[in-house]
């Protein structure tokens, strides 16, 4: 019996081997001398729509707790700087993010009214930049942990509140406050995935056959835009380094270009 346990054992363990060399290497994404958490109460805080990915974190590297953000316009290969969602004396704590299209939303709970209310914030532009906090609660009561999600053009938000003596859910939606991914299926416009860009490396620049006419936005590692360019002379001027060329159109890959001098 214990012969066919032990078979058994391993063979489970060998079965189980594929599946675990399926993840990379551990990488760090903050480095400040202060402590950076992710959220709790299963608040999301982390999205990916595409090849981009999002991560957002609270920090007091700043004296107080923050909320930050990190983008990856690769899938995880590479990462952007640090960004600050919130900047108020107050305490921001527990973000959530949710990301569709091109918009991304963090919502959160702040002290800066004197008690628990939920926050939000919105980047129409794959979180490249952002608008400005949105108070969605109100009330004399505190309101905690909010988690958010994004489907067609509406936005919701749940979160647990105690304004009726007791912690009960609540939630809130915009309607259209995820506007445009769904206006956006099917529109025209240059299109990143299955273009090949000749040469990649390239010294000078590099041509897209078959899109010379069309435009197309560079953004370096960190997320930038650092140009727009025709596809018969894509990266025209730039320093050496390492950009990504993107559609207008949402949820389509983009392009990895290498300038070498």
């Amino acid at each position: 019996m214990k012969r066919i346990f032990s078979f058994v054992l391993v063979i489970g363990l060998v079965m189980a081997l594929p599946v675990l060399a399926q993840w990379e290497p551990d990488v760090r994404l903050t480095y400040n001398d202060s402590a950076s958490y992710t959220s709790i109460n299963n608040a999301w805080c982390v999205a990916a729509t595409g090849d981009t990915v999002h991560v957002v974190w609270r920090d007091n590297r700043d004296g107080n707790e923050e909320i930050y953000t990190k983008r990856s316009p690769d899938g995880g290969s590479t990462w952007g700087a640090d960004t600050r969602l919130t900047n108020d004396s107050a305490d921001s704590f527990y973000p959530s993010v949710a990301a569709s299209g091109s918009n991304v939303h963090v919502v959160w709970f702040d002290l800066r009214d004197g008690n628990e209310e939920i926050y939000a914030k919105r980047s129409p532009d794959g979180g490249l930049s952002w608008g400005a906090d949105t108070r969605l609660t109100n009330d004399s009561a505190d309101s905690y942990y909010p988690s958010v999600a994004a489907s067609g053009s509406r936005v919701h938000v749940v979160w647990r509140d105690n304004r009726d003596g007791n912690y009960e859910i609540y939630t809130k939606r915009d309607p259209t406050g995820n506007s445009g991914v769904e206006e956006n299926k099917g529109a025209e416009g240059p299109r990143v995935q299955g273009a090949k860009a000749t040469p990649n490396p390239f010294t000078s620049f590099a041509t897209l056959p078959g899109h010379e006419a069309e435009r197309f936005s560079l953004y370096d590692i960190s997320g930038r835009k650092v140009g727009t360019y025709r596809g018969d002379r894509v990266g025209e001027g730039l320093r050496a380094g390492v950009y990504f060329l993107r559609s207008s159109i949402p949820n389509v890959n983009p392009l990895r270009l290498v300038k070498l001098r």
